[in-house]
């Protein structure tokens, strides 16, 4: 969340402070390249910044550094943008949605892969079991959404949803501020709130 690159941009620095991004930088193993991602963590409406804007950002960003932004430089442009939060499935439908499209996305961290994998054992289990003790398809419709989206599962998802609207509402001050609190804890922790979900490593301590 450095600003400091911008100090003779004043209005992409206003932009910058009020909202924020970062810049992931991945080396690749031949020290010849390197993938730079610059980010908004989360951002809706107003708050939500566009592919354009944080194109600009990273060249402002990684300009002072003597990285070259020709097109010659390049090798590839990426483009992602994560769908966050959102209402969760209904679970008087029979088609049980998976992974994404079941809003297992982290509502203010936007992991999912980790999530999705862990959940398809609890989902896979409950399918097989209504339907060895010949339930229907509807109830074992049910069952599997039950166990995608338990009580505990949500309540866990609306501390997430929490987290996720107050980080798109903090400047970069507050933001890093809140980081360097958030990274001062003990990893198992802060480890615990990024993962957030049954089956996945030290997540009873998300709370």
């Amino acid at each position: 969340y450095r600003t400091d690159h911008l100090a003779n941009r004043p209005e992409m620095l206003a932009d910058a402070e009020a909202r924020p991004s970062f810049v992931y930088a991945m080396p690749e193993p031949d020290d010849e390249r390197c993938f730079f991602e610059e980010t908004s963590l989360v951002g809706r409406g107003e708050r939500r910044l566009g592919f354009g804007g944080l194109r600009e950002r990273l060249r402002a960003r990684v300009a002072p550094r003597g990285i070259e932004d020709d097109e010659a430089a390049v090798d590839e442009e990426e483009f992602c943008y994560i769908p966050m939060g959102g209402a969760l499935p209904d679970p008087r439908q029979r088609v049980v949605p998976f992974g994404g499209a079941a809003a297992t996305v982290h509502p203010s961290t936007g992991y999912q892969l980790c999530r999705m994998m862990a959940s398809s054992t609890q989902v896979a289990e409950a399918v097989v079991r209504a339907l060895g003790a010949g339930a229907s398809a509807d109830a074992a419709a049910a069952d599997a959404h039950a166990a995608l989206w338990s009580r505990e599962a949500r309540l866990q998802r609306d501390f997430q949803v929490f987290g996720g609207e107050f980080l798109q509402q903090a400047n970069v001050e507050t933001l890093r501020g809140f980081f360097a609190g958030f990274f001062a804890l003990d990893t198992a922790t802060w480890g615990g709130f990024l993962a957030g979900w049954e089956g996945l490593p030290r997540t009873h301590r998300h709370a």
